[in-house]
């Protein structure tokens, strides 16, 4: 998704990356699942027929769907602190690589508006009435993940230490999931707009940071606790096992007891108990790659056979990575295709929803494999950085160009 959610890719075997620590295998193949199901469940949702909303299997498949974004948010504060707590002082100290962190940030906001820009010409967005500005400002998951990474970077900045940066962390996290019920039942019209978006859902938004950013905090917590193993899968799985089963566990039977402090409420976007169920989904998912990491690194599967097996294998997993590093791109490039934007209508406006299964299926697989194909060659093409540069300007300065001469 968002390269907020990128960890540098290496290029090495996958035997180098085992010694050195650098890479947890776990993790690029959350991120991978978390793409794959992002395509296929948006193209579903955005093209079948709805005649298949009466069929059990569908309702199943939106379950599963659901948990896109608590993946993805949950993944990127997992990349975040994976990456801050391994070099921390460098993390927390001004440079090159912070302000290219929160030039990272910036553009997770600008693409993140620029995808639900009302119209395409300056002119006609200087004059937009209340309503429609009011649904421009709503915060989506790419302006969720700018903004709460943005906020943790700063404050890794102020407080400069580990363990008071993991403490207020986890006051945050308690704070924005436990209290998520009783703010979204204020009233927070007297804030502007564009802040109110971030608080609750009054303005719409679908992604505010309350209890959403529960998912990223979780995700640094996480990390912290593999800070400095060696080899995270082997030391967290049992570990991360337990934790899930608790999470699934005592939330449920807490429910069942009718233990309800917040009265009436929204129960599927805000319930701590709900949440807590969600987040033990996503656990469960790191959880069984890091037993497969762990069992493919006891087997011998990454470090042994042929030379010509290694290499597949380690083909496999540097394209796995890309798609995790690349999730910004394939983000913005598959919603375009598929709804359109200022530029350009969308398959959904040619289709509208009107696929068969197995039309839609078809359709989710070529996506897939075109959004894999075109992060592999955006990748390589990035390491010629003035050419990279010089496209990304003149892309800019189109837009730019567009806005500016439309009517």
């Amino acid at each position: 998704m968002e390269s907020a959610l990128r960890t540098n890719v290496s290029s090495s075997s996958t035997k180098s990356s085992k010694k050195d620590g650098s890479r947890w295998l776990a993790l690029d193949l959350l991120r991978f699942v978390a793409v794959l199901l992002m395509v296929q469940g948006h193209v579903f949702t955005s093209l079948l027929d709805p005649s298949y909303e009466s069929q059990r299997w569908l309702r199943h498949h939106n379950f599963v769907h659901g948990y896109t974004a608590p993946m993805f948010l949950f993944a990127s504060g997992l990349a975040f602190g994976y990456t801050t707590f391994r070099g921390w002082k460098a993390n927390t100290t001004w440079g090159d690589g912070l302000a290219k962190r929160f030039r990272r940030y910036g553009w997770l906001l600008v693409i993140g508006y620029a995808l639900h820009m009302p119209a395409l010409a300056l002119t006609r967005l200087l004059h937009l009435d209340a309503g429609t500005v009011r649904e421009w400002l709503q915060v989506d998951v790419l302006q969720h993940i700018g903004v709460s990474l943005a906020l943790l970077q700063l404050l890794a900045l102020a407080v400069r230490r580990e363990k008071v940066f993991v403490g207020v962390v986890g006051a945050l996290f308690a704070a924005v999931v436990l209290g998520a019920p009783l703010v979204w039942a204020a009233d927070v019209s007297f804030l502007p707009q564009p802040i109110a978006a971030y608080v609750n859902a009054d303005t719409g938004s679908l992604f505010p940071l309350f209890p959403w950013a529960g998912f990223t905090y979780a995700g640094i917590l996480v990390a912290y606790a593999a800070r400095t193993a060696r080899r995270p899968s082997h030391d967290l799985a049992w570990p991360l096992l337990a934790l899930t089963v608790t999470l699934f566990v005592v939330p449920v039977a807490l429910n069942r007891t009718g233990l309800q402090p917040y009265g009436a409420h929204d129960f599927w976007k805000t319930d701590p108990y709900y949440f807590f169920f969600r987040l033990a989904n996503v656990l469960a998912v790191l959880t069984a790659w890091c037993f497969v990491e762990k069992l493919a690194d006891r087997r011998g599967w990454l470090d042994e056979g042929t030379k010509e097996s290694r290499t597949k294998i380690g083909e496999a997993l540097t394209l796995v990575r890309i798609v995790g590093a690349e999730s910004l791109l394939i983000y913005v490039v598959h919603l375009v295709f598929l709804h359109g934007s200022v530029l350009s209508n969308g398959l959904e406006h040619a289709t509208g929803r009107s696929l068969t299964f197995g039309q839609a299926s078809f359709v989710a697989t070529a996506l897939f494999v075109a959004m894999v194909a075109l992060a592999w060659t955006w990748h390589e093409w990035k390491k010629g950085t003035w050419r990279f540069r010089v496209v990304q300007w003149s892309a800019i300065g189109s837009f730019a160009y567009l806005m500016l001469t439309s009517q």
